[in-house]
């Protein structure tokens, strides 16, 4: 009987003392909300958290829960909580402990989850009706992207259609069978969606072609992989020895660094008088909306007159690489020019990129302008938030710099003038690589001296005589590449137009110059590229080997 008095007593012990000991415990708060009233099916559901407790003690537990179809789901962790929900609206509760052990009370929000605007391929065909056994395809699709998202993949099959062969998965370079082959695409976006399946059908010829230069040279398409000739290291070429190289001057302002930005603030300041140019690259790495501004004022006390032209700044996008080489593209296919009256005392917005839409987190925005005036100008590079006013500005302190880029420098363009005269073997000239090439500039905001390792924002104009017919083609060095290139002044494509060069074996062509003529062609290293690259040259004798 004592025995059994004992049991109740430390039972009684054990439940009336935590109600003594957390009587007066304060309850945490548990605090979280979403980051839009809907989203679409597949998007990713953004919440933020910030429950607490008045103690200061640390959370120490959470537990969510929803209900869903009628039916209660709960997790200690919101994304496998809502991975796989579908459409309609949903509530989600939260509630947390504290490390008194002490539960909060549930909270909770609404959702809405709408089906999602489709990914859809509008038109898909070769740019030729037929094609020669060994001739490089050329694609060419159009796609409705309503959410303006990354395409992250891209699913290719293809078949023989009178032989019912199986069907092979991959793209197509160039067949090596007659017939009539039946080619679909599919492309997926960053939140996983697939987009309705695209056909055509390739036809080709018995009519067979042999992949060497000659055919590369003289009938490939500018900006195409070279798939199938050389696939060699390129920097076996021989060094050009007859170049001559000239810096043009003006005021090249880069604001790089930090290049992914955690808070608002000044990314970089300085003051221009006369031609120059500005380039900015820079990503959200916070978890609000921001924007990024170029702001221009000027110290005079009269006004000054700036002109802005071939202004390719682009972005928000979570694609770096292309964003970089869609800069590119858009700065050489020239922009009219803006002319603005700067009064002094009064701050104007040259590019604000809350006019496109809210900057988000780990996205890229990237671009540059030339510009011109008749006296100083101070340009400032802002990263805010989103409803912040341009007043604001005063209130804000200069970022801490990071590895990248931040500074002023001196040329806004060099000159490659190559003369080649007998050459033997194939030659190459190598740019952005070495240190003797880099420019050399200043930090307006430390007064200390920085280097543009790689020349990002430079142009780079490359003028070619020859005695004989030569190939060109472009090579990645130092990783990944993607960028643009201006042809005799009035064409630009893309290098290469399909796929990334990063392979040091793959190159992709530039063009061809006829034996006794100056040919021209400009090259910029695209923000988030890499450098250097290599500028390859094959005279014409050396074509059918």
């Amino acid at each position: 009987m004592n025995t059994i008095r004992r049991i109740v007593l430390i039972i009684m012990i054990c439940t009336v003392m935590p109600m003594f000991l957390y009587a007066n415990a304060e309850k945490p708060i548990a605090v979280f909300g979403f980051e839009k009233s809907s989203y679409q099916l597949g998007e990713p559901i953004i919440v933020q958290e910030t429950s607490y407790s008045k103690s200061g003690s640390k959370i120490t537990q959470k537990e969510w829960m929803a209900i869903v179809g009628g039916k209660r789901k709960t997790s200690h962790s919101i994304d496998t909580l809502l991975k796989g929900i579908q459409t309609g609206s949903v509530e989600v509760f939260l509630r947390v402990k504290d490390a008194q052990k002490v539960w909060s009370d549930w909270t909770s929000h609404k959702v809405e989850v709408k089906p999602i605007k489709p990914l859809k391929i509008t038109s898909f065909k070769t740019e030729h009706k037929s094609y020669d056994i060994g001739e490089k395809l050329q694609f060419t699709y159009n796609y409705d992207n309503p959410n303006d998202l990354v395409i992250k993949s891209q699913r290719w099959r293809y078949k023989n259609i009178k032989t019912s062969e199986n069907v092979i998965s991959g793209k197509p370079k160039y067949f090596s069978r007659a017939g009539a082959y039946e080619v679909s695409l599919e492309v997926q976006d960053e939140w996983g969606n697939w987009s309705n399946k695209a056909t055509c059908t390739v036809k080709v010829s018995e009519q067979k072609i042999k992949r060497n230069g000659k055919y590369l040279f003289t009938r490939g398409k500018q900006g195409d992989l070279l798939e199938g000739y050389i696939d060699k290291e390129y920097n076996t070429f021989d060094e050009l020895e007859d170049v001559q190289v000239t810096d043009i001057p003006g005021t090249l302002i880069v604001s790089n660094s930090p290049e992914s930005i955690s808070s608002s603030g000044i990314l970089y300041k300085d003051t221009s008088v006369g031609v120059g140019r500005l380039v900015v690259h820079h990503l959200n790495n916070t978890t609000h909306s921001k924007k990024l501004m170029v702001i221009a004022s000027t110290p005079e006390n009269q006004p000054v007159k700036l002109t802005v032209k071939n202004l390719a700044i682009k972005g928000p996008h979570k694609d770096i690489l292309k964003t970089g080489q869609a800069v590119v593209r858009e700065y050489f296919e020239t922009k009219p020019e803006k002319t603005y009256t700067i009064t002094p005392g009064v701050l104007t917005s040259i590019y604000d990129s809350s006019q496109i839409k809210k900057w988000e987190n780990e996205e890229i925005i990237s671009g540059m302008f030339d510009f011109e005036s008749d006296g100083p100008i101070t340009w400032t590079v802002v990263s805010m938030d989103i409803e912040s006013p341009l007043e604001y500005l005063s209130k804000l302190q200069v970022l801490e710099k990071d590895m990248h880029i931040r500074g002023t420098f001196d040329v806004i363009e060099r000159k490659y003038h190559i003369n080649i005269t007998q050459l033997k073997n194939p030659g190459k000239i190598t740019i952005g690589g070495g240190t003797d090439e880099w420019l050399v500039g200043k930090d307006a905001l430390t007064g200390k001296s920085v280097v543009n390792r790689g020349n990002y924002g430079l142009p780079i104009n490359m003028y070619l005589e020859s005695t004989e017919d030569m190939g060109i083609i472009i090579n990645a060095r130092g990783g990944s590449y993607l960028g643009a290139i201006k042809w005799n002044k009035n064409k630009v494509f893309d290098t290469p137009s399909e796929e990334v060069l990063s392979d040091k074996k793959v190159a992709a062509l530039i063009g061809m110059v006829k034996a006794g003529t100056t040919t021209e062609w400009t090259y910029m290293l695209p923000n988030g590229s890499s450098a250097p690259v290599l500028f390859g040259f094959v005279p014409a004798h050396l074509w059918e080997q």
